[in-house]
């Protein structure tokens, strides 16, 4: 009999983000590939298509919740009282679902709410949790959005709760070695990287005068800072253009802060795209200016296609893909100086483009989709 999943995933598969993409792409393998009978339930899908291609073996389940419904628009009471309400209704829902779909194991991907209930339902399934983001993301956000105390605190409690709920999972799923060591004591924490959603088909020659940049346009990604920094780097090589894909809430934002630095001519926001594989290896350097993250996919990609990477070192599943010197450059995070320098230290060298992009395809293999896969195929059946 199949071994049957199901993936918890907050927001919709309608999103061109990385939590999004990776889980497509396990799920494609897992049900194409090894057989597994794969569902993934959704909460605010709202009749939107999937932005990655989904098997047709993979089932979906769309509760359409709306959690985050007017949430920008309430003060910060109101905020803590629908996230109560959504959390009852969201439970009712999978509660149902999980008690209809019977499955042997259920995946949280641990960006939403589902953390608050998980552990107590009791349909009979495995649960287990995929952590994608800093353990800290809600206590850094309280920080981001909030300048009073109150929301602040109220962030480090949640942080507290979200941690003593991890731990309470029957495994708990993190992306590097660094991160597995902040959850010492707890024995049932496993090391698996995200996969790469594609094998390319072509390299980079890094020879076009292009720099890339990937990702959702919010302030956790930096997109301000790495204009700034591109300013510099116009002012000596003016002949240079920066592409950024992405669609968000601040595109507006950087729109004005591109023409607010006359960058109009060499800084292109572009729409987000289904294979970039396509499109990275038209590029020769890749840029990631997050202020956080955990392990971006888009450094692994760009590195698959051939591209020297320059980064903020803002977490250790960053570290562990860039290797200062080896594949691109480590960056003291939100240092813009540092960031320019080293982008232009690149367009300057072409041999050293050349010579990282090499080996970057060369350090990729580690996060091929057989090789990644094969170590879920192997928990799961230790877990079942």
């Amino acid at each position: 009999m199949k071994m049957r999943l199901v993936y918890l995933l907050p927001g919709g598969l309608f999103n061109s983000g990385g939590m999004e993409r990776v889980t497509t792409v396990k799920a494609n393998y897992l049900a194409e590939t090894l057989g597994y009978e794969v569902f993934i339930v959704t909460t605010e899908q709202m009749g939107r298509p999937a932005f990655y291609t989904l098997s047709p073996r993979v089932h979906t389940r769309h509760l359409d919740i709306h959690i985050g419904k007017n949430f920008g628009k309430e003060n910060y009471i109101r905020k803590l009282i629908s996230r109560f309400v959504k959390i009852r209704e969201y439970r009712r829902k999978v509660s149902r679902l999980l008690d209809e779909i019977r499955p042997n194991i259920t995946i949280t991907t641990l960006g939403g709410l589902d953390i608050e209930f998980i552990n107590d339902l009791k349909d009979g399934s495995i649960k287990i949790g995929e952590l994608h983001f800093q353990r800290t993301i809600r206590q850094i956000r309280a920080r981001e959005m909030h300048r009073c105390l109150f929301p602040r605190l109220i962030g480090e409690m949640m942080t507290a709760d979200f941690i003593r709920k991890c731990k309470k999972l029957t495994r708990l799923i993190v992306l590097t070695e660094d991160e597995k060591a902040f959850w010492n004591g707890v024995p049932k924490t496993t090391v698996i990287p995200n996969p790469l959603p594609f094998t390319p088909a072509k390299q980079s020659l890094t020879e076009n005068k292009k720099a890339i940049a990937a990702g959702r346009l919010v302030h956790e990604k930096g997109f301000d800072m790495l204009i700034e920094a591109w300013k510099t780097v116009a002012e000596k090589h003016p002949d240079w253009t920066l592409d950024i894909f992405g669609d968000g809430a601040l595109k507006d934002a950087l729109l004005r802060l591109i023409a607010a630095n006359r960058l109009e001519t060499c800084v292109n926001l572009r729409a987000p795209v289904k294979d970039i594989q396509n499109t990275y290896p038209d590029y020769s350097i890749s840029v990631l200016s997050s202020r956080h993250e955990a392990l971006p996919m888009v450094l692994p990609e760009a590195m698959a296609c051939g591209l020297p990477l320059v980064a903020f070192n803002v977490s250790s599943g960053v570290g562990s893909v860039v290797r200062d010197g080896e594949n691109g450059f480590l960056v003291p995070p939100e240092d813009i100086a540092a960031l320019s320098d080293r982008i232009i230290r690149l367009i300057e060298s072409p041999e050293l483009r050349k010579t990282m992009g090499n080996r970057g395809v060369e350090m990729s293999a580690d996060y091929r989709v057989e090789t990644i896969m094969s170590r879920w195929d192997k928990l799961f059946a230790e877990i079942r």
